[in-house]
């Protein structure tokens, strides 16, 4: 009995023991997960920090003309990396488009002359022999910004196929000045509060818009000084000069505002939009992007618009970019590529996903083409399996992601929890880019608050970061200042 005794204590301590080395390896784990989200968390900000002080720089002295050319060659304007060089001369290099087409317009066009010699600047300055005349087939100009990015550094990733149009966007001055809407994006001489906005009968949907574009950086400054309706030569009703009549009066802090006059004309918005009805928010702002993009292009007087004139209106620099689509065909082997605008991102959440960069992880991840969803090949002339990825090549200045929460023919909601973070590095999710510090901050988040988990009935609610750092709620006629915390990271919409 004695020995009985002394074994049942020698495995009651051998049971603590494993108990407490299970536990000090939980954690030891947890701390060193908790480090390192510390760790990339700082890295995050100190990179945001950085590109601050930049775009702070870069509004306050402009833009230099000189051509620098060091041993690792940078951008002739701002200084940055370096994805392709002027198409024309082979002398100048630049990181984007943009920087490009300001280059041009501050004088290049009367330096900028085709090589006299076969012979052309290689990356380290030293002479290589070449074709003079052949142009450039590196992927050129790149165009960089509810995530509000860092300063500007917009790169159009274009094909070898298109490579010979790089004179004539090198030269374009565009529809909307590139520096006007860089000084725009970091004007904050006036600090706007929210303002509650009357709810006209289940118009909670449009609010909520309203007050996500009041708050958009480059649009909000555009507005504030009325620089629209100086210009707009619409003699009837306009969606853009309403817009900034309502934020002007919200600048004299008159709250609650009435909407009325946007409302009144929803079907000149949207044509599926109906007075009185629940409508989706999202498809709300897309009807509204699309409106202000159209009066931008008339206020142009631009009959026909294409894809230089999509890309340079004050809508299509705040909120443009560039996705490209993979295929490969299985069988064949057979590879096609496209590229396609992108004025914001949709993003599934089924299954597992628990947070934002999950989601975007699966959205830029490979999908598989089988079944019912195979891929027409051209070579094939068939339905073959494939294999197919979406990046983004070009990421907008201002960046919306939805997620999809509704889905057609389902009367329920996925109505679970994802985490976002306030500041968001997208270079993961993107290819072919000169922008290395894609990293936006949070500004706006649209809420949809659902009943009994109905997809196709609920109410919607907003939060609005101000250009002071102050976060607010705000339910139609009711704005609340949320201190010390901010949004709730979990009812991202």
């Amino acid at each position: 009995m004695h020995v009985t005794g002394d074994l049942g204590f020698s495995i009651l301590v051998l049971v603590v023991s494993f108990v407490f080395l299970a536990i000090a390896l939980i954690i030891r784990r947890k701390w060193r997960r908790a480090v390192a989200r510390k760790e990339e968390i700082k890295r995050l900000l100190i990179l945001a920090s950085e590109e601050a002080a930049r775009a702070e720089f870069e509004a306050s002295y402009g833009y230099s003309t000189t051509v620098y050319v060091p041993q690792h060659p940078q951008c002739a304007v701002c200084f940055s990396p370096t994805t392709t060089r002027c198409a024309r001369c082979k002398a100048v290099r630049y990181c984007s488009g943009k920087c490009q087409i300001v280059h041009w317009r501050q004088g290049h066009k009367d330096e900028c002359q085709p090589p006299s010699i076969s012979h052309e600047i290689n990356d380290v300055g030293n002479f290589t022999s070449q074709k003079a005349a052949e142009p450039d087939q590196s992927e050129a100009y790149g165009d960089r910004f509810k995530f509000e990015s860092k300063l500007p550094a917009k790169p159009i990733q274009m094909s070898s196929e298109e490579s010979e149009s790089s004179d004539r966007s090198s030269s374009s001055e565009g529809l909307f000045s590139y520096e006007l809407f860089v000084k725009l994006y970091n004007w904050n001489k006036v600090e706007l509060q929210p303002c509650g906005l009357i709810n006209c009968g289940n118009s909670c949907y449009a609010n909520v818009v309203l007050q996500c574009l009041a708050f958009t950086p480059p649009l909000t400054a555009y507005f504030l000084q009325g620089l629209h309706s100086k210009e707009c030569a619409k003699k009837d009703w306009c969606f853009t000069c309403e817009l900034e009549n309502l934020i002007l009066r919200a600048k004299d802090g008159k709250s609650p505002l009435s909407p009325i006059g946007i409302l009144s004309r929803l079907q000149s918005i949207g044509s599926q939009l109906g007075n009185g009805r629940e409508e989706d928010a999202h498809e709300f702002l897309r009807y509204a992007i699309d409106t202000m993009q159209s009066v931008c292009i008339e206020e142009a007087g631009v009959n026909a618009s294409g894809p230089l004139e999509d890309e340079t209106t004050l809508i299509g620099l705040t909120f443009g970019g560039y996705l490209r689509s993979k295929i490969k065909c299985t069988k064949c082997h057979g590879k096609s590529e496209r590229q396609e605008r992108m004025m914001d991102l949709t993003v599934e959440i089924e299954g597992d996903i628990g947070n934002l960069e999950e989601a975007l992880r699966r959205y830029t991840g490979t999908e598989i083409l089988d079944g019912e969803n195979k891929y027409k090949c051209d070579r094939c002339k068939s339905y073959e399996k494939a294999k197919k990825k979406l990046t983004i090549v070009e990421a907008p200045n201002i960046l919306t992601i939805a997620l999809k929460r509704f889905q057609s023919g389902k009367f329920g909601k996925l109505n679970k929890s994802i985490q976002f973070p306030e500041i968001l590095d997208l270079a993961p999710y993107m290819s072919g880019t000169s922008d290395k510090l894609p990293i936006y901050r949070l500004y706006g988040v649209v809420v949809h608050l659902d009943i009994m988990n109905a997809a196709f009935s609920g109410h919607y609610v907003c939060y609005v970061k101000s250009t002071q750092n102050k976060w607010f709620k705000v339910d139609d006629s009711t704005v609340r200042q949320l201190f010390p915390y901010l949004i709730p990271g979990h009812v991202c919409d």
